[in-house]
């Protein structure tokens, strides 16, 4: 699934894509906060549907295949509209987006409840590191392949290389999907009885009054939101303020896949020693540096160092590697803050409420998509590296009640 997702990496990616189609920082934002609110949404909703059943798998692969299909869609879409208005290229792959993104809200519930039956209690850190590490390696190779099909070489007329990106999603997508769905589902006799909606929607908005530190969790949710808000304007902010060339965006997907690969043989380590939340406390810290790193690359001295035609270019600049930092630290930060909110979620849900804990932490997290959005105006308005800035000034809110969260 992260192979899959590294074709069309929204840190990457899709950011180059929006901003080569409409030159504009709130398209961009309004992208990534789809990705967000799409993923979030549905959530409450499903949980409530699947809470009392016993087998929750075959939910995840029916929707998680239709999800693929639409995201094979987008690229064929994209491949057909080539030479149309950058609008109606950006209307079509905006609707079938917010599809597909949907659809991966539908199918995180029943995902993480089906973790949450195979894995014990004790090694959820560590196998959310490891999976992350093993598809960390699996997806370094596809920078690769990025940055051949956005090359001239590749023969390829914008946007045609981004819609061979998502059939690949799309492909890769669904063999994972049906990879998960050989997992033999655990049956739990502890299943609860179908809520009306009212009174569910009572229940979960008591988990937050009543769990200490699944509010502190969701209250850190939202910082960390505010602290990212300018996470997807690193690659638009070095295609045009550091003009950087487009062809080393494969070059940062692979720096993104490697630090993850690294990240979490460490984050598995710390998992399993150091537990939940080490890891969101490690991770919030490296959330600072990858902020501050965009702010630091114009006054790196720009020098040529290397021939790299790996990557389509004749030379290497010093900037290009310092930036490629920001990728370093925001790979281990997302792996650490991540998989450390994931697993921490389990350890604090019961048995027969994981289905809840996990839909209304993400659900009631929907206005937090609108944190892209928020920033691309910013972006629009002052710049980039205000955004930075400001994403800056909320960690050490986010450091002192990560580290306030009680040890799982």
């Amino acid at each position: 699934m992260q192979f899959a997702h590294s074709f069309t990496s929204s840190e990457a990616v899709i950011p180059a894509y929006i901003q080569l189609l409409t030159g504009s920082s709130i398209f961009v934002g309004l992208s990534r906060a789809m990705m967000r609110i799409g993923w979030a949404w549905p959530q409450i909703l499903i949980s409530n549907v699947i809470e009392g059943r016993e087998r929750k798998l075959p939910l995840f692969v029916r929707w998680g295949l239709v999800r693929s299909a639409v995201t094979g869609g987008i690229g064929v879409a994209t491949w057909f509209l080539a030479g149309q208005s950058p609008m109606i290229v950006l209307g079509v792959y905006l609707s079938l987006y917010a599809v597909a993104t949907s659809l991966m809200g539908v199918t995180n519930v029943p995902w993480m409840d089906v973790i949450g039956k195979v894995i014990p209690s004790g090694d959820r850190a560590r196998v959310f590191a490891l999976r992350r590490m093993v598809g960390g390696i699996l997806a370094i190779g596809s920078g690769l392949a990025i940055s051949y099909l956005l090359s001239e070489a590749s023969g390829l007329v914008f946007p045609r290389g981004y819609a061979v990106l998502f059939v690949l999603n799309g492909i890769v997508t669904a063999i994972a999907i049906t990879i998960f769905g050989l997992i033999r589902e655990p049956i739990e006799n502890r299943a609860r009885a179908r809520e009306p909606m009212r009174s569910y929607l009572a229940s979960g908005f008591r988990l937050l009054k009543e769990d200490l530190d699944y509010r502190r969790l969701f209250i850190l949710r939202y910082i960390w939101a505010a602290s990212m808000m300018g996470s997807s304007f690193y690659v638009p902010y070095a295609l045009s303020d550091l003009h950087i060339s487009i062809v080393y965006i494969g070059l940062f997907v692979s720096v993104t896949q490697a630090s993850s690969i690294l990240s979490n043989a460490l984050w598995a380590w710390v998992g399993k020693w150091g537990g939940s939340r080490a890891l969101m406390i490690c991770g919030t810290y490296l959330l600072g540096a990858s902020l501050a790193v965009p702010l630091l690359t114009p006054y790196v001295p720009s020098i040529s160092i290397s021939s790299f035609d790996l990557f389509g270019v004749a030379a290497l600049d010093t900037r290009v590697l310092f930036f490629c930092l920001t990728f370093v630290c925001s790979g281990f930060a997302t792996s650490g803050m991540f998989t450390g909110r994931m697993a921490l979620v389990l350890d604090l849900a019961p048995e027969d409420r994981r289905p809840t804990y996990t839909s209304f932490m993400n659900t009631l997290g929907v206005p937090q998509g609108l944190m892209p959005i928020v920033g691309g105006f910013l972006a629009a308005w002052l710049s980039y590296g205000h955004v930075f800035f400001i994403g800056l000034c909320f960690l050490p809110l986010a450091i002192l009640l990560s580290h306030r969260i009680q040890q799982n």
